[in-house]
């Protein structure tokens, strides 16, 4: 994707008294290979000290032989090698402060595992395949203090995207809260690919391009709103080049606003050149070139979509979050925690979950999640996955009735949930999925994939979900006032107010706590304080 040019001076202004350290991110990408260092005191913003970018087609091997070739493996490598160089220029040498991600085209590639570790053993860089999920976490953390600032988006309607090679990224705001979080298998390269495949040119290759958007975009109109007006919020190096080209400046928060007409003849005359053309204009490197029409593309029709009449454009990219995100490698603040929250309520909504009563379930969940700190000893991510959990452990319902602890568990696995990663994901789904039945065993595949510790979290969270969901039982929410203390070896519950009978709440606990009791060796009390 165009980006800044592949070096830049350093900057010989004076450092920021204080320890400060140099920090860099690597981003194999799938045009190229970029690197950015900064340097932090831990605590401040990272400030950029340089960038580089070099191409290196990773997607067209991925996306299309479903492999990474030997040629272009030993490319990454000089690249990579190149960049320890540099790194050691900038003193920047402990592994802490080097973060080397890779993005779609690695993910998806057949051999991603034999590639990984090549690139391991010829540089030293252990390169983290990072997730969609991860991409839009760090993303909104990156963009929320612009969000907070800016008074025309801090109570809008924001579509926030990024087209990349592989994928483009998606999410809807209302303010800062999240609406809809999705990764769409609509990237520059995977359109320049369909081109290639049916070796179109001119207004064919415009056709096909056009029709890829248009289905994919079909997909968000369920999510957006019909009503009322939305701003795009335009991400990646293809619309930054589009600023530059049309000398647009930015405003006093660094926004710039483009007009869509402008964006519209830029694109069109783009279109009537061909790569090499491209290059010479504009003085863009290969890698640069290709994406620059599918990308640009995708961003006037989406805001054709919106009926919006311009894009709103920032500098901000994902080197920037994953900078940011060194500082802050585990956000899971009030805030943060409730856009996660969020998601999983639209999701539930979506399989039309009653969410009454899971939301029920997950206060008793969190309640006794707490109690139990000392027992678990499980941090506010792993209370995060268990209210999550409870939120959608009925999910499967929308299937059907029978065994549907399984298909909570495919549905969960299936979905968006902003906010989690791929491993918390599939706890959530796990812990979900053993809500009821069967306990969790080796012999399920889900589960006994996963490390030590993990397994851990899931029976001890599942272990909790069933506690909880035995005191909803009555589906009443009759227990409103419940306090929970250990005793010796017991998790003494005591319900305050007026509950009524709890003869079925104590005949769940003893028939489907054994989970709980095998995992905490604790025994279960339910007492009516009253008596």
């Amino acid at each position: 994707m165009p980006q800044e040019p592949e070096t830049t001076e350093h900057e010989h202004t004076q450092r920021p008294r204080g320890a400060v350290f140099p920090i860099a991110v690597i981003e194999l990408g799938t045009s190229a290979i970029r690197m950015a260092i900064g340097e932090t005191d831990g605590q401040s913003q990272v400030r950029i000290l340089e960038q580089l970018v070099r191409g290196v087609s990773l997607g067209k091997d991925s996306f299309t032989r479903r492999e990474i070739r030997r040629d272009t493996l030993r490319q990454c490598v000089r690249v990579l090698r190149s960049y320890r160089q540099k790194l050691k220029e900038y003193d920047c040498t402990n592994p802490r402060h080097i973060r080397v991600v890779a993005t779609s085209a690695v993910r998806e590639a057949g051999n991603r595992i034999a590639f990984l570790d090549r690139v391991y053993m010829a540089t030293g860089f252990a390169v983290e395949p990072i997730d969609d999920a991860e991409i839009a976490r760090l993303t909104y953390l990156a963009i929320r203090p612009l969000l907070e600032r800016d008074p025309h988006l801090r109570d809008a309607t924001t579509l926030l995207m990024e087209v990349g090679g592989g994928n483009t990224e998606v999410l809807l705001l209302r303010g800062r809260s999240i609406v809809h979080s999705n990764s769409y298998k609509l990237g520059a390269i995977r359109l320049r690919q369909l081109i290639r495949e049916y070796h179109a040119a001119g207004e064919h290759a415009l056709r096909l391009m056009n029709g890829q958007i248009d289905r994919t975009l079909e997909q968000l109109r369920d999510v957006v709103p019909q009503r009322g007006s939305i701003s795009l919020l335009a991400l990646g190096g293809d619309v930054r080049f589009a600023v530059r080209a049309l000398r647009l400046e930015p405003d006093e928060l660094g926004v710039i606003s483009v007009p869509l007409a402008r964006l519209q003849k830029l694109t069109n005359d783009l279109i009537g050149l061909s790569i090499e053309q491209i290059m010479q204009r504009y003085h863009l490197e290969l890698s640069e070139a290709e994406t620059l029409v599918p990308a640009l593309l995708v961003n006037v029709r989406t805001a054709q979509m919106l009926g919006a009449d311009r894009l709103l454009v920032t500098g901000f990219n994902l080197r920037d979050a994953l900078l940011q995100g060194m500082l802050r490698p585990a956000d899971w603040s009030p805030d943060f925690r409730g856009q996660i929250i969020r998601s999983a309520e639209e999701l539930a909504r979506k399989f039309q979950v009653d969410i009454g009563h899971s939301r029920y379930v997950a206060g008793l969940a969190s309640r006794i999640f707490r109690v139990l700190a000392k027992s678990h000893d499980l941090d506010v991510r792993c209370e995060t996955i268990l209210y999550v959990a409870a939120l959608l452990h009925e999910a499967g319902l929308f299937v059907n009735s029978s065994g549907y602890h399984k298909h909570s568990y495919w549905l969960i696995s299936n979905s968006e949930i902003f906010g989690l990663n791929s491993l918390d994901h599939r706890l959530t789904a796990l812990v979900a999925r053993y809500h009821r039945r069967a306990t969790p065993k080796a012999s399920h595949e889900a589960f006994a994939s996963l490390e030590r510790d993990s397994r851990v979290v899931v029976n001890r969270l599942a272990g909790i979900l069933r506690v909880a969901i035995g005191l909803a039982q009555s589906r009443t929410q009759r227990i409103r006032e419940l306090d929970c203390r250990i005793d010796e070896d017991q998790l003494v519950l005591s319900v305050h107010g007026r509950a009524g009978d709890l003869s079925l709440e104590r005949l769940e606990l003893r028939q489907h706590a054994d989970l709980f009791r095998d995992v905490f060796g604790l025994d279960l009390i339910l007492r009516d304080s009253r008596s």
